[in-house]
């Protein structure tokens, strides 16, 4: 039987197509030692810190995995995540139930609703996938609003982000309160916005 010869074309563009999903991935744009430097109503905040990084473990089946120790604070000790990526979807392990359980919808025009401990209901809803760069890298981003209702329905607080799967956090957006004069407003509290992303010592 005859082997066809792969047009140099389609080779390329394979290849174009997986630096794409290595850039794009998981905590793909996370190496042990950098700084991620956030402002909060313009006023700038302690660095978060990535303590390590270790990608491609193969936590869940059929899933793309990272295991991630970020110090939000230098006094603090650092938080280790353990994420898996599957079909535009998030998920984290969970000391608690001893599994994995679904973090949040990161594709677009997706939603999400989960019921919190204290009976608080929380939806996640992504629109239009973006980009922005940041320090001279460029980040893609889903625009997410994360809204929490009370038991009963009635709304009492969002986030409005832009998600980066590849920092496993968000580049920007704005915690909001329910307007308790005026039903279906919104009053902001605080914006953030990552201002810069570099290596420690530089």
């Amino acid at each position: 039987m005859a082997v066809r010869p792969v047009p140099l074309l389609a080779l390329l563009l394979g290849a174009v197509s997986l630096v794409e999903r290595q850039r794009t991935g998981l905590a793909a744009d996370l190496k042990p030692g950098l700084l991620l430097f956030y402002e909060s109503e313009g006023a700038p905040q302690p660095p978060w810190r990535i303590d390590s990084v270790s990608l491609g473990g193969a936590l869940r089946d059929r899933s793309e995995c990272a295991v991630v120790h970020l110090r939000r604070r230098p006094d603090q000790a650092p938080e280790q995540s353990r994420l898996c990526l599957a079909n535009d979807t998030l998920y984290r392990w969970d000391d608690g139930v001893a599994g994995w359980t679904v973090s949040r919808p990161v594709g677009t025009r997706m939603s999400w609703t989960s019921r919190a401990a204290n009976g608080d209901i929380v939806r996640y809803e992504t629109e239009e996938a973006g980009q922005e760069t940041i320090s001279g890298r460029t980040i893609p981003v889903i625009h997410t609003t994360v809204t929490t209702a009370d038991s009963t329905g009635r709304a009492k607080r969002r986030l409005r982000e832009r998600y980066a799967v590849s920092l496993i956090t968000a580049t920007g957006g704005a915690f909001e309160t329910a307007d308790s004069t005026r039903t279906g407003h919104w009053l902001v509290q605080r914006r953030f916005e990552l201002r810069e992303i570099r290596a420690a010592g530089h």
